[in-house]
C-alpha cells in the first residue's frame, strides 16, 4: 500500500511539471450520515488543455478525520479526468467524466463519476460555476454512492493566479456539507 502512494505521488508530481494549471483546495467536512465526525481534506488537481474545449485532469486528495489529539487518515484518492465544454456567449456549459481508485484502511475500491454544470463570468475578475455530481463505485459491495451539489465563486487576482471558494452538499451513502477554499497558478 505504500509503495503504491508513493509511486502515484512521484506519477503525479512529474505530471504537474507539464501541466497547464495546478490547483490546492483546502476543505472543511461537515460530516452527517455515515460520518458522524468533522473531516477536513486537502487536494492537489493538475489540468491540461488537450484540445480545444477538451481538458485532462489529475487529482489526489487525502481525508483526515479530525479528532482529540492528531488527525487520523480516512482516505486518499486518485483520479484522472476529462472535461468537455463549449462558450455560449458568457455561459460555458461543461461535462466532466472521471475514473479513480479510493484507499482506507479498511478497503480500497475503483469508482467514476460525472459531472455536468456550468460557469459564468460575472466581471470584475469574477466567475460563478454551478455543478451537480453524481459518484459509484464500481462494485456494489462498496458504499460510495453520492449525488453533490456543487457552487463556487472564484477571483483572477492576476491572469496566473486566481482563489475561490465552494460549497459542496453531498448526500447518497455519506452525507455531508462541504465547504471549500482554493488558488489555482495557471502557467
Amino acid at each position: 500500500m505504500k509503495l503504491k502512494m508513493v509511486a502515484l505521488s512521484a506519477l503525479f508530481v512529474s505530471s504537474a511539471v507539464f501541466a497547464g494549471s495546478a490547483t490546492v483546495e483546502y476543505q472543511d467536512i461537515d460530516g452527517k450520515k455515515n460520518t458522524p465526525q468533522d473531516q477536513t481534506n486537502w487536494s492537489v488537481t493538475v489540468k491540461e488543455t488537450l484540445t480545444k474545449g477538451l481538458v485532462g485532469d489529475l487529482a489526489l486528495s487525502q481525508t483526515n478525520n479530525k479528532v482529540a489529539g492528531p488527525d487520523t487518515l480516512a482516505s486518499t484518492r486518485t483520479e484522472g479526468g476529462l472535461t468537455a465544454s463549449t462558450t455560449l456567449g458568457a455561459l460555458t456549459p461543461y461535462v466532466r467524466g472521471a475514473v479513480g481508485y479510493k484507499y482506507t484502511s479498511a478497503n480500497n475500491f475503483s469508482y467514476y463519476s460525472v459531472e455536468p454544470g456550468a460557469s459564468v463570468g460575472l466581471g470584475g475578475g469574477f466567475t460563478a460555476k454551478l455543478g451537480w455530481r453524481y459518484r459509484e463505485a464500481f462494485s456494489d459491495a462498496n458504499n460510495d454512492t453520492t449525488r453533490t451539489l456543487r457552487a463556487g465563486v472564484a477571483y483572477d487576482l492576476t491572469k496566473t493566479d486566481q482563489v475561490g471558494v465552494r460549497y459542496d452538499r453531498m448526500r447518497g451513502d455519506t452525507n455531508q456539507n462541504i465547504v471549500a477554499v482554493n488558488y489555482t497558478r495557471s502557467f
